[in-house]
């Protein structure tokens, strides 16, 4: 196998791994929207809620109704504690992907870079090679009398 031939096949697994990275990049973002839509959504709720509590508390409410909604508030509270901590930890992915991608996107980078430097050395050694030839047949043909 040539060096260039080695050199695209790398660079070919390379652009494979950059892609899966960008997909899984992809993939970390939205569900990191997605969660984010979910805790805007509980504190939208919270707030309804308050109003709501605020509104029932102006016109009086009962003691169980009191329960009811300080009760309702607790698991409310939990909910968006836990969906922050989810946020958390999926921006902790977020930020791991992108590191992933950036750095195979690099080596992708390098290896095409690579490739072209190993491919102008080729191409240079070629013309090298053919321009001896040249001269050399110049050369025969001036002493055995070809070309006059």
């Amino acid at each position: 196998m040539t060096k260039i031939k080695r050199f695209k096949q790398l660079e070919k697994m390379a652009e494979h791994a950059c892609d899966k990275a960008g997909r899984e990049l992809g993939e970390a973002q939205e569900h990191h929207g997605k969660e984010q839509a979910q805790l805007e959504q509980l504190t939208g709720f919270f707030e309804e809620y308050r109003q709501r509590f605020h509104d029932a508390g102006a016109s009086g409410m009962n003691a169980r109704q009191l329960g009811d909604f300080r009760a309702f508030f607790g698991q409310l509270d939990k909910a968006i504690e836990a969906q922050r901590q989810t946020l958390v930890d999926l921006g902790a992915k977020v930020m791991e992907r992108q590191t992933q991608w950036v750095a195979k996107h690099q080596r992708t980078q390098s290896l095409s870079n690579a490739l072209v430097q190993v491919q102008k050395e080729q191409l240079l050694q070629r013309n090298k090679r053919e321009q001896k030839e040249i001269d050399e047949r110049s050369g025969l043909a001036g002493h055995c009398g070809w070309g006059d």
